[in-house]
């Protein structure tokens, strides 16, 4: 057997969903996918992202798009891959991470979506926990995430918060708790460093 002496190629996911040039070469590219669930009929290759039940659907901030490869629609309450955005993965290790999809340990079994649809006592339960390890108390968390969506006041308490940070995860069990809808561009760590 003789070694292949070919260059590896990198530009098709730098290019896909532009038009190419005829100096582009062949290539393969990783997609990041998820198990999902639709909300109502979607077509294949159809622009979805999360609804607020933790379904997919047609919105106004899709993540990706329905498999393009289906052949047929998908109806509601079907399971479907959701093929997310070129470009949009934060990390990459066959198990990936992107802000709009909660982080999933790899242990608990459960999809993104399963994990944004927790029960609110579930949900309760994630955010006492993570109340505790900080160290701080549930109702000061809630209270301070509560004043940092409606008037952009981060949490100051010198260094007590240095090296903390609010995880994605945090704004889906937030949202299932309150019922109140965090919009993306909120979805970041409200604590402040001595800094």
């Amino acid at each position: 057997m003789t070694a292949d002496k070919r260059t590896v190629t990198t530009d098709a996911l730098e290019t896909l969903g532009s038009i190419i040039t005829e100096s582009e070469k062949r290539d393969a590219i990783h997609l990041a996918v998820d198990n999902v669930v639709a909300a109502h009929t979607l077509r294949p290759g159809e622009d979805v992202g999360f609804l607020s039940d933790g379904t997919v659907g047609t919105c106004d901030t899709p993540v990706g798009i329905v498999d393009p490869f289906l052949k047929t629609t998908v109806k509601k309450g079907e399971r479907f891959w959701i093929v997310v955005y070129p470009r949009q993965i934060t990390s990459l290790r066959h198990v990936w991470t992107h802000p709009a999809f909660p982080e999933v340990p790899e242990v608990a079994g459960l999809s993104a979506v399963e994990a944004k649809a927790t029960p609110r006592s579930q949900s309760e339960q994630w955010l006492r926990d993570y109340a505790e390890g900080i160290p701080v108390d549930y109702d000061e968390l809630m209270e301070n995430a509560k004043s940092y969506l409606e008037h952009g006041e981060y949490w100051h308490e010198g260094d007590r918060f240095d090296g903390e940070f609010i995880p994605l995860e945090f704004w889906n069990h937030y949202e299932a708790v309150t019922g109140t809808s965090v919009p993306e561009s909120k979805r970041g760590s409200f604590f402040s460093c001595a800094c």
